[in-house]
């Protein structure tokens, strides 16, 4: 039996890395993966037995650190806004490239309602803060859109930058929140 090896095991993450990012998930083809990769289709399965199964091992360690947040942020008492975007914004250093194929490549995948999760658990989030302090409420979900979707704008056209143009973006959308909300 043949023994399978990790520098292999990376190439085809790389490979498909660039594939799901440029094509989506939807798009993607094993056949291109494994060319990229420098093997044969056969071989690609011997590691991953179908693309669902490689997608989710790009894919599955941003998705269990989003679904942590939902645990951890019933932990933090004060400040909950900037906690959250504080780790909304680590998160997408730590996976850009993930970020980006899950927001705009997931369909198809298990993983395609993956950022409405986020969107809710930031919306409601927003909610509670201004509902506290007898502000709008409603105003909760159109901030989540666009924090989500200005994130997923910056991931795309600030491949150097975006770690601290995503810094700046959220201080501009979240500057004084919690001081306008309990004012």
């Amino acid at each position: 039996m043949q023994v399978l090896k990790e520098s292999v095991r990376q190439r085809i993450v790389t490979s498909a890395r660039k594939e799901f990012q440029k094509k989506s998930f939807e798009k993607a083809s094993m056949r291109a993966i494994a060319s990229s990769a420098g093997m044969t289709v056969g071989n690609l399965y011997r590691y991953y037995k179908n693309k669902e199964d490689l997608f989710g091992s790009i894919i599955d360690p941003l998705f269990k650190a989003l679904m942590n947040l939902k645990k951890e942020i019933l932990l933090v008492e004060d400040d909950k806004i900037s906690w959250l975007l504080n780790s909304l914004q680590e998160l997408q250093k730590e996976y850009r490239i993930e970020w980006l194929i899950l927001s705009a490549g997931s369909a198809g995948s298990k993983y395609e309602k993956a950022l409405d999760n986020v969107y809710a658990l930031l919306q409601s989030t927003i909610k509670e803060v201004l509902e506290e302090n007898n502000k709008q409420g409603n105003l909760a979900a159109p901030v989540a859109s666009a924090i989500l979707h200005g994130l997923r704008t910056i991931l795309q056209t600030e491949k150097k930058n975006s770690p601290e143009v995503i810094e700046s973006f959220l201080q501009f959308m979240m500057s004084d929140m919690i001081e306008r909300a309990v004012s």
